[in-house]
């Protein structure tokens, strides 16, 4: 049986997935009208990168804090819902803050669903796997 994780592990999980989050705003600030507004392979490239990125950074942060695989979920959760909050205001003021037309909020928030369900599948495969007991 695994350990919980601590407050203090917790947030720095949280501040790391603010972090993260925080990052990205700004690159979609700068890049976004490429990565958005180029059309559908734009977006597909953007999607799959993102999600790629969001799981090595859940496996480099719970290497680099000592958490164990069985944790991934709780870690990726936590990770996961500042950026989720702070996409709520994002939207919300989405020509303003991005510099980028209405519409686009729409591939955006795709890509950032797709990137939160690839990284919590990725944690509940980690999870699973670090369960799973040897088969004979």
């Amino acid at each position: 049986m695994t350990s919980s994780l601590s407050r203090g592990q917790l947030g720095v999980f949280a501040l790391l997935g603010f972090g993260v989050w925080l990052s990205g705003a700004v690159m979609f600030r700068f890049g976004g009208h490429l990565m958005f507004e180029s059309g559908p392979w734009g977006v597909l490239i953007s999607a799959v990168v993102i999600a790629a990125s969001v799981c090595l950074l859940l496996n480099a942060s719970m290497s680099w804090r000592g958490a164990s695989a069985a944790q991934a979920v709780t870690v990726a959760v936590v990770m996961a819902l500042p950026g989720l909050f702070g996409d709520v205001l994002y939207i919300l003021a989405f020509p303003l803050i991005t510099g980028l037309r209405t519409l686009t909020a729409i591939p955006y928030a795709a890509v950032i669903v797709f990137g939160n369900a690839v990284l919590f599948a990725f944690a509940l495969l980690r999870a699973e796997t670090a369960h799973a007991t040897p088969s004979p």
